[in-house]
């Protein structure tokens, strides 16, 4: 009779919620529960908010959240936990909730079955209740109001087994606009990957994104790595970059051909945003933005993790990886510290017959992150982060296609790589009401030094030989120093604002030590150069939306920015300023909750730089404009979701090296001399056909051209596509989910395949443009499985490169610096956990 009451006092509850339960509900209040069983994530939720959760507990068994962070209302953060999980939350009173499966409530007549409350860790061990069973056996369920309402809406996710009927494709709260947002809203051609798709993609290093992320290819030779996305490519001779890169709320975007090495270990979700995110993401985002996401100290549970893998490359050498993580409460609900660290060895594959050295290629990374939380009250937050990373590797360029590499001159020395960079960053978030203000300060600082980098270098037509050239070393040493302060509209209302100012201090210097000649003995003299740059740069920026009738949505946004520039080269001082105005524009239609139609208009930019020589003058910055139309869609009861944009960019004051009419007469230099076109398209699909598969495809096609080239003896001439842009890329997925003896499991298949980059410079000597070389079209076919093979541990295997592609990933073939992938690489892979 006890459960039979219980059940009916709730039904009754959920008719008539009282007001107090609707004032305490839409208190925000910072969040930060991990990914973890669903049990111990709902007990989080019920001691934080004070409030009593009941659930069935065959319902909540066996199930995970993905957590929930932010600065979150009681619905925001219930609907978080519950994403993916085929649940949905109602309210008793305003002291309880309760969890029931999506299209079902408790009746009057609530059959027998145990009840579980959030107080204990698993839902799972509370006593029996006993109760009258209706004819079925179980509790008779009655359909619910599927609306618009919060409180009757849950959103699918990834099925824990193939025995789960009612799961949907994964749903994502994404930060883009500043703000938490379903990604199904956002007007912005966005893919995110969650911390569960990383791990089932093995995504272990930023250079892995590349192969999962539509519109976008990366290519990491060790020593340098080019990032491309939407046919802008990373790469030039300016100190500023083309994509932009944010770890949290640090702006940690470095000069462009030394980009960090971020890890993506325990991350909370990868977002990439695509196209210009000038307006609210300032200098170097003109082709977009990849933004990491990592996970805060949870406040109330101490936590540990750590997983241990041991990795076999064909014909090289093996390699481990571990990875750990350890969250710490140390005022419960007040302060806590979150220390996440990992450390890969990966072993080499490249041999160097003139030193009988094998597989000299290896790698020893180390990456530790401490984050610490502090809640001083319920409106405020303060986040710091320290982000050590170290890295003692070697070139993987310029092997040849027997898996031999020659240095230069014939020399015996081995090229070595060493990369270190330290983040630290404090971020202060209050909440007024209305509104949020936020302040984030960075600073960076990284060193990195490729010593005996040898390389050809094609300065005369074929025959002739090509000079060489050692770099014995090469030192780029950065500095940044930023501070955005940021006033945002808290999101509970038609109009929507951001509006701030940052700050961004970048240092750069670079040195060279280097023997150059033609073939044969070594010079007897070295060469030497060092140029330094100092960049001062400010911007101020709003953004601003209003929601027409629920369904149509207006927006725009402004930045205005200034780059104060100084350069030396040990014999010349110059100085200048640039500026650049930067709009956005987008109408955004809702045709439902699960359809959402957008264009946008958009500007990035990066700035300018100057010459390396007196007399020749400085180049401005260079800009794209992008219009896209898009659209975001889950359909068939949220089993298949689909995004689709086509968009066309206007890529203008391109930073072209020709002779210039406002340079000295015959000396080509770098100057806004090209204007270029890129048109493409980019899709991604996700389907689930039969309980416990998830079936996917995405890929791009991109097509570009010069159409106005305004020097003489340019490097590139109208007509030519631009460089380090893959035509196309294709991914095909399949991902099965199934139980073994009752352990959830999963195992997953993804094939990609991404077509030839181009690298030209037609302003070499010659009388046929000869100095042309393209990349190999790269097949890349990845397994990967996972068992949970109880609460706190897991076993996996995988495999990368099953088709063993050996060809050149990047167009520096001409150069003798080409990188390869790695050969067919096969693992083993332990975890444990406990909460």
């Amino acid at each position: 009779m006890r459960a039979v009451m219980v059940a009916t006092a709730m039904c009754l509850s959920i008719v008539g919620l009282s007001a107090a339960q609707g004032a305490k509900a839409a208190m925000k209040m910072p969040t930060n529960i991990p990914a973890q069983g669903l049990g111990p994530a709902l007990k989080d939720f019920a001691q934080t908010r004070n409030v009593q959760v009941l659930y069935f507990s065959q319902v909540a068994k066996d199930l995970r959240t993905g957590g929930a962070s932010g600065y979150l209302t009681a619905d925001e953060e219930l609907t978080q936990l519950l994403n993916g999980t085929g649940l949905t939350y109602r309210y008793v009173d305003d002291k309880a909730v309760t969890i029931l499966p999506v299209g079902a409530t408790l009746s009057q007549e609530a059959g027998a079955t145990s009840l579980a409350t959030g107080d204990d860790r698993n839902g799972a061990n509370a006593p029996a209740q006993e109760g009258k069973k209706n004819s079925s056996g179980g509790f008779r369920a009655a359909p619910v109001d599927q609306g618009t309402n919060s409180q009757s809406s849950a959103v699918g996710s990834n099925p824990p087994s193939s025995q789960d009927q009612g799961v949907k494709l994964e749903e994502i709260i994404v930060t883009a606009q500043k703000r938490e947002e379903r990604l199904i809203d956002v007007p912005i051609s966005i893919f995110a990957l969650s911390a569960e798709n990383l791990q089932q993609r093995e995504i272990k290093s930023i250079d892995d994104l590349g192969l999962a992320v539509p519109g976008m290819s990366i290519q990491s030779s060790g020593n340098q790595r080019r990032i491309e996305l939407r046919g802008i490519s990373n790469f030039g001779g300016s100190n500023s970059a083309l994509i932009g890169m944010y770890l949290d709320e640090a702006d940690v975007t470095s000069q462009s051909a030394v980009l960090l090495d971020l890890s993506t270990h325990d991350l909370e979700r990868v977002e990439v945003l695509r196209g210009p995110q000038g307006t609210l993401y300032g200098e170097g985002s003109a082709g977009g933005t990849i933004h990491f996401i990592t996970k805060s100290p949870v406040l109330s549970q101490f936590g540990m993790n750590a997983d241990v893998a041991a990795l076999f490359t064909q014909d090289g050498a093996p390699g481990q990886r571990v990875e750990t993580a350890i969250n710490v409460p140390l005022i419960d609900n007040v302060l806590g510290i979150r220390i996440a660290g990992a450390f890969d060895h990966e072993g080499g594959w490249i041999d160097q017959p003139a030193t009988d050295r094998k597989d000299f290629n290896e790698e020893d990374k180390t990456d530790v992150r401490v984050k610490a939380l502090w809640l001083p009250t319920t409106q405020w937050s303060v986040n710091a982060m320290a982000d050590i990373h170290r890295n003692n590797a070697s070139s993987n360029a310029g092997e040849d296609a027997n898996g031999n590499y020659t240095q230069a001159f014939g020399l015996t020395t081995t090229p070595r790589l060493n990369d270190q960079f330290d983040i630290y960053n404090l971020t202060s978030d209050y909440d007024f009401v209305g509104a949020r203000l936020l302040s984030s300060t960075s600073y960076v600082k990284q060193e990195k030094v490729m010593a005996n980098y040898g390389y050809a270098l094609p300065i005369l037509q074929p025959p002739a030989p090509a000079f060489e050239v050692d770099l014995i070393p090469f030192t780029n040493d950065a500095r940044i120093l930023t501070e955005e302060l940021r006033l945002a509209s808290d999101g509970n209302s038609a109009w929507q604002w951001t509006a701030g100012g940052f700050y961004r201090r970048f240092q750069f210097d670079q040195s060279q030590n280097y023997l150059f000649g033609p073939p044969g003995p070594p010079p007897a003299v070295a060469f030497t150069s060092a140029t330094n740059s100092l960049s001062k740069s400010w911007a101020a920026f709003g953004d601003t939306s209003y929601k027409l009738a629920d369904r149509l949505t207006l927006g725009a946004g402004l930045r205005y920015f200034h780059d104060s520039q100084d350069f030396s080269n040990g014999s010349s001082v110059q100085s200048t300023d640039f500026h650049s105005l930067n709009p956005r524009a987008y109408v955004q239609f809702k045709v439902s909750d699960a359809l959402n139609v957008y264009t946008s208009a958009a500007k990035g930019f990066r700035s300018g730089g100057f010459n390396n020589a007196i007399g020749e003058p400085s180049y401005g910055p260079e800009s794209v404009w992008t219009e896209e139309l898009g659209t975001k869609m889950s359909v068939l009861g949220g089993h298949l979701s689909a995004d689709l944009a086509i968009f066309h960019s206007d890529y203008t004051n391109y930073q072209i090296t020709g002779v210039s009419p406002f340079g000295p007469p015959g000396l080509p230099i770098t100057s806004n001399g090209g204007d270029a076109r890129v048109n493409g398209v980019e899709w991604d699909l996700s389907w689930q056909p039969w309980a416990g598969w998830t079936l996917s495809a995405n890929g791009d096609y991109v097509n570009s051209s010069f159409y106005k080239v305004s020097v003489t003896s340019s490097d590139h001439a109208v007509g030519d596509p631009l460089d380090f842009v893959p035509k196309y890329a294709l991914t095909f997925s399949a991902q099965r989910d199934f139980r073994v003896v009752g352990k959830a499991a999963f195992a997953r298949l993804d094939f990609n395949e991404q077509g030839r980059q181009t690298f030209r410079l037609r302003n070499v000597a010659g009388p046929t443009p000869w100095f042309f070389s393209e990349s190999n079209v790269i097949h890349m076919l990845n397994f990967n499985s996972h068992i949970q093979w109880n609460d706190n541990l897991s076993l996996g295997v995988f495999a990368q490169n099953l088709l063993n592609d050996r060809g050149q990933i990047d167009p520096f073939a001409i150069e003798s610096t080409a990188a390869r992938s790695r050969p067919r690489t096969y693992g083993v892979q332990f975890g444990v956990k406990f909460d």
